[in-house]
């Protein structure tokens, strides 16, 4: 496509001239138009031209051509022999454009046949008249002959700008039948793209080819707002009228109005360029001919010709055809393209990729496409899509969606390796059943274990959405079992104040999700969980919602006796409001719930619990305080409380059982702030001091079973919490004070905090006696919690260092630490340095290697996105256990992205066991995984963003 060539810079003063017309597209054909043919002069001061035709015209032409001004081309080189024969041509062109009659009912084979035909032989008389090109022409001189540079020659008029190649011998190479029948992008069809891209308002790929973007927005990137047609302007383009401005005009017998001279016809958003525009009045048909250019919001084409029916038809034809597609962004040829109608448009020798201009990395072919925008479906046949110059997909025939409306077909194939299923293919073929669900059928296999089908169904209603899937394995090839999974999920919404959850989950075997769950997956589940939640907002009586769940064991480690509870169902309800205008706050939640399990003999229960609260908070500039006091009821009415009772020292049996406990607490907190000075370097320093007191009185606990509470871990924030266990059956004594501190250093000139150091300590003025199991542990019989304190530094905009540590006051050690060294440039090239240690918390001692039962930690972390060389990144992970000698996951990978294609591969190295952080017996898992994107058509392969989002620390993958 060859871009408009405006003459204005060269010829002074030209007057628009304006034809209102109605017609929906504004293309046409041509050749250049001379000053021969017009009597020039400048009589006036302003120096414009007043021009006369020579020859005789009709009155209905005078009238026309008295309303033009235009100015000859007073930079043209031609000899008087070359004008006179280019007026010959000229002539001879116009004869046949006047001779062009179609009538309004005929089909578009007759016109188009005509036009082709037309065309061929003007092509074909030009060839003969000339060889070598109108124009510059251009050779490159021999250094040894003096000069190293290029030696030019114009010959006819100055094409102003447009290239062309020229042989060694002098002579022109004969690229345009070449050109014409290429199926391929030609270095010619990539200068009329640059072209294009200056009549565009922006470059379509510059978002695109910023970069990753860090940050929450999706993958695809949402399309420059100066291609995006709104309501208002696709108004206004049908009620605007069209304007034409050309150096030169002439209306032949009142019929044929010709526009030469770099023509431009201007309706609203659409725009056309060509060297010679011709409109034929009684058939209201256009030809456009040389640098044809069209533009619209959201699409432009280049052509050699163009051929226009009129009427609102929107029908033409075009030669050797270039478009680019700026919302998506996307870009292609088509050697000769047919439009139809308004919405059907034919394709010949055809192209497409979603690369900028100048790179070919990726490009889909076709030896005849079709595209039918009224039902948003294409088609192609003889297709093939070749990346890096290698052709590797090919298909006889592929249709394909235009649009953002779904269509039933393959999609693309995906690969992958895993040590255990080992190399797997997988097709998926997807049905468009209806507008509001569909289906997909993913056949798969694995050399190691045979064929697999995965089915996903979604739907959507006007209150709910939803899927269900599930794979089936019909014979697995190394268990000799029919293996498989189900899930089912959906959320529905019935009214503003009433919606419900629902998510049901199956697996046949422990083994099934290591087995199959892909080489990206996390294979560490240990509960397949269903559950259902009903919500009622009631708006002043406060929120309710209805709850049941159930557990499906995938630990072969746990036996049935350590089943988990399940709710079934459980009713919870939420107040809040305040008292008044007194300023104090009421609050409270509730919950009745009959608990089951699926283990053997366990107790159950049915519980009702109630957490009623009243508080006056206080927030002013210089910090905080709020008192609060809280009242802890259970009633339980258990079910074979002697399987309870049975583990517990002098617990009764009793079917009901309850407390009611008072709980206050006071929370508050100051904060003191300066300005201060330091190696010439203005900071802001910080100190906040809080304080935090709770007293719960003792009430024994020990005969009510523990259906779903558990210890909080030891934490910084821990440290201000009233209850030391979560859920509703544990409600710890306490008579405790915590003092905290933290203070911060910021710099003043760019925000960064330099410094940020907290220290906190909670003391125990009775000792500790309610314990999950009933008997009290070493660190709860101590006078004072660990010494928590947590240090970091922001050493540069990218780098920044934290530490953390817990000091056991009664063994005398440092109970845990961790330290870490941060490297991110928001722009995902990332290092994460890390090393967690943690002793056994009863005995303040390091864990004996291999005991499954410890929580000790003593572990490196390495991860990060590194460049390697020419935009080519390195990713990847290593844990390690120093305290078990072993690698408990590690990746390593390459990936390469480009504003139009993706590369990775990675390699993952991981423990299949369920306990594997803690010891070595667990079985280890090799997988490789490939993936190929093509931005702006699709994906070979899974994709890994997921994966190293939950990897690496600090990855946040959004796309190109």
């Amino acid at each position: 496509m060859v871009a408009p060539h405006r003459s204005h810079s060269m010829v002074s003063s030209l007057k628009k001239l304006a034809l209102k017309a109605s017609i929906l597209m504004l293309f046409s054909p041509s050749t250049w138009g001379t000053a021969s043919d017009w009597d020039c002069s400048q009589p006036g001061a302003d120096k414009n031209w007043v021009c006369g035709s020579k020859k005789p015209l009709p009155d209905k032409a005078k009238s026309e051509a008295s309303k033009a001004s235009t100015k000859p081309d007073i930079l043209s080189t031609e000899s008087p022999e070359e004008r006179a024969q280019e007026q010959a041509r000229m002539a001879e062109d116009r004869a046949a454009a006047a001779k062009l009659k179609i009538e309004e009912d005929s089909g578009l084979s007759d016109y188009v046949k005509a036009e082709l035909s037309e065309q061929d032989r003007v092509k074909k008389n030009k060839q003969k008249r000339n060889s070598r090109e109108q124009g510059w022409n251009c050779t490159a001189e021999d250094a040894a002959g003096g000069s190293d540079g290029w030696k030019c020659s114009l010959k006819g008029r100055d094409p102003r700008g447009v290239a062309h190649l020229v042989a060694d011998n002098g002579e022109e190479e004969d690229v345009a039948v070449n050109w014409e029948n290429s199926s391929n992008i030609t270095r010619e069809d990539e200068w009329r793209f640059d072209h294009m891209m200056t009549v565009l308002p922006a470059n379509p790929w510059k978002t695109a080819c910023a970069g990753p973007r860090v940050g929450l927005s999706q993958h695809s990137p949402q399309p420059l707002k100066e291609f995006v047609l709104s309501p208002e302007e696709r108004a206004a383009r049908d009620k605007a009228s069209m304007e034409i401005d050309s150096d030169a005009f002439e209306l032949i017998d009142g019929e044929v109005a010709n526009f030469s001279g770099a023509a431009e016809m201007v309706r609203a958003d659409q725009k056309l360029w060509g060297d010679f525009v011709t409109r034929n009045l009684k058939t209201d048909t256009i030809n456009a001919n040389g640098n044809v250019v069209y533009l619209e919001k959201g699409y432009a084409l280049s052509a050699d010709t163009a051929f226009i029916e009129g009427g609102g038809s929107g029908r033409g034809v075009y030669r050797n055809t270039q478009y680019i597609l700026p919302a998506q962004p996307a870009r292609g040829t088509s050697r000769l393209t047919y439009v139809d109608s308004n919405s059907l448009t034919r394709y010949e020798t055809f192209t497409y990729t979603g690369c900028p201009t100048g790179n070919q990395d990726w490009v889909l072919h076709a030896s005849k496409a079709k595209v039918n925008r009224d039902t948003g479906e294409g088609s192609g046949q003889n297709m093939w899509l070749e990346f890096k110059g290698v052709p590797f997909l090919y298909t006889p025939y592929m249709s394909f969606p235009t649009d953002s409306r779904r269509k039933s077909g393959f999609l693309m194939p995906t690969i992958g390796y895993t040590g255990q299923s080992g190399a797997n293919l997988w097709a998926p073929y997807y049905f468009n059943l209806a507008p509001n669900y569909d289906y997909t059928a993913t056949p798969g296999f694995y050399n190691k274990r045979g064929f697999v089908l995965r089915n996903e169904f979604r739907y959507m209603t006007e209150t709910s959405k939803g899927m269900l899937s599930g794979d089936i394995v019909p014979h697995d090839d190394t268990t000799n079992t029919t293996r498989g999974k189900v899930i089912f999920r959906d959320d529905s919404k019935f009214s503003e104040n009433l919606n419900s959850s629902v998510l049901v989950s199956w697996v046949s075997d422990y083994n099934y999700q290591a087995n199959f769950g892909g080489p990206l997956g996390m294979n560490s589940s240990t509960w397949a969980v269903s559950q259902g939640t009903l919500n009622y907002n009631a708006d002043a009586f406060g929120r309710f919602s209805l709850m049941a769940n159930n557990f499906y064991n995938l630990n072969p480690t746990i036996g049935s006796s350590s089943q988990p509870y399940a709710y079934a169902p459980a009713l919870n309800h939420s107040y809040g409001t305040n008292l008044g205008d007194t300023g104090f706050l009421f609050n409270a939640t509730s919950q009745v719930a009959n608990i089951r399990t699926n283990g053997t003999a366990q107790t159950a229960a049915d519980r009702f619990v109630t957490r009623p609260s009243i508080s006056y908070p206080i927030a002013a500039p210089w910090g905080f305080f709020k008192p609060k006091a809280t009242l802890a009821v259970n009633q339980y009415s258990l079910s074979n409380p002697q399987y309870w009772a049975s583990s517990q020292a002098n617990a009764n049996t009793n079917t009901s059982q309850g407390f009611t406990i008072p709980i206050l607490s006071m929370d508050t907190g100051t904060y003191f702030e300066r300005e201060t000075n330091f190696a010439e370097h203005s900071f802001l320093s910080t100190i906040e001091p809080r304080l935090f007191y709770v007293y719960i009185p003792y009430v024994n606990q020990n005969s009510i079973p523990v259906f779903d509470s558990s210890s909080y871990d030891t934490t910084y924030y821990q440290l201000f919490r009233e209850n030391w266990y979560t859920g509703y059956d544990r409600v710890s004594n306490a008579n405790d004070v915590t003092a905290a501190v933290t203070t911060k250093l910021i710099d003043s000139s760019n925000g960064l905090e330099r410094l940020r150091a907290t220290v906190g300590n909670r003391a125990y003025f009775s000792g500790e006696q309610v314990t999950l199991t009933g008997t009290p542990t070493p660190f709860q019989k101590q006078g004072y919690s660990n010494i928590v304190a947590d240090f970091g530094s922001a050493l540069s905009h990218d780098w920044s260092f934290y530490s953390g540590g817990q000091y056991n006051v009664q063994f005398a050690s440092i109970q845990r630490a961790q330290m870490g060294l941060i490297y991110n440039n928001r722009k995902n090239q990332i290092l994460n340095l890390a090393y967690r240690y943690r002793l056994d918390q009863y005995t303040g001692q390091p864990c004996p290697q291999n005991d499954p039962n410890s929580y000790c930690l003593n572990l490196t972390d390495l991860s990060g996105r590194l460049p390697l060389f020419d935009n080519w990144y390195g990713v990847g992970r290593w844990q390690y256990s120093l305290l078990n000698r072993i690698t408990l996951e590690s990746f390593f990978g390459i990936e390469k992205e480009t504003c139009c294609w993706r590369f990775a591969i990675l390699g993952r190295h991981y423990l299949n066991s369920i306990s594997s952080s803690t010891t070595t017996s667990g079985s280890s898992t090799n997988s490789v995984f490939v993936e190929l994107e093509l931005k702006g058509f699709s994906a070979l392969g899974d994709q890994i963003d997921q994966f190293l989002e939950r990897t690496i620390t600090g990855y946040r993958y959004t796309g190109y």
